[in-house]
């Protein structure tokens, strides 16, 4: 729990256990159980009578380890793709497992930002005022379309990706990889970067398979 903590308050600590002890698999329960405390709220929030009952509850426990372990192997992989192609020269390549951990740490922050978005959400902070997409709260650029409309799906989404919990991730995952793998500056922001592009293309190609802006009030 030190090294989920570290990650947020003291990231060069957490670095340097992260580099000695690559261990994965309790940051992994750790945000299997954020998704699922995340996922429940979502569901219940509006009537939280139904909060236990065993059908709101067995679904996203299901769903958030899936999910959780799905996301954060894919991006370890290409983040440790690029790691080979580009990142270290005329050093050993990180392990695999070392860049997993590094990324299953910083995926608490991405877990955070989850959190917050379902209490603002369900606060209702906002009054009667309409998100671009719906339960996400803007917390990136996407805030500058709150009071100009519905934008195009596409535009929205973009911005969504622009969210302070997104970009911390990246920055704190960039200087992770400098930290634990060796990698320059110049490298890891560029593999960070990259990072992000691949993982918009993905919801963007995701959205346009299922129907492009006729889906733009579907629950994401």
């Amino acid at each position: 729990m030190s090294i989920l903590l570290n990650v947020l308050a003291a990231p060069r600590e957490a670095f340097e256990q992260i580099k000695n002890q690559p261990r994965w698999l309790f940051a992994t329960a750790v945000n299997s159980a954020g998704l699922f405390a995340v996922l429940w709220l979502g569901l219940i929030w509006r009537n939280p009578a139904t909060g236990f009952e065993w059908t709101r509850m067995v679904l996203p426990a299901l769903i958030s380890p899936l999910i959780v372990g799905i996301v954060s192997t894919g991006s370890s992989a290409f983040v440790f793709l690029l790691v080979a192609m580009f990142g270290v020269r005329g050093e050993e390549i990180p392990s695999f497992r070392t860049i997993h951990c590094l990324n299953v740490h910083c995926g608490v922050i991405v877990l955070l930002g989850e959190v917050v978005n379902v209490l603002l959400v369900c606060s209702k902070i906002a009054g009667e005022i309409e998100f671009a997409l719906p339960n996400r709260f803007p917390l990136g650029l996407d805030a500058l379309f709150l009071l100009a409309g519905v934008p195009g799906v596409y535009a929205v989404i973009l911005l969504h990706c622009t969210g302070v919990f997104i970009l911390w991730y990246l920055v704190i995952l960039a200087k992770g990889l400098h930290d634990v793998c060796g990698t320059s500056a110049r490298s890891s922001g560029m593999i960070a970067a990259g990072l992000w592009c691949v993982t918009v293309g993905f919801v963007l190609g995701l959205v346009y398979l299922a129907g492009g802006g006729t889906t733009i009030r579907i629950a994401m």
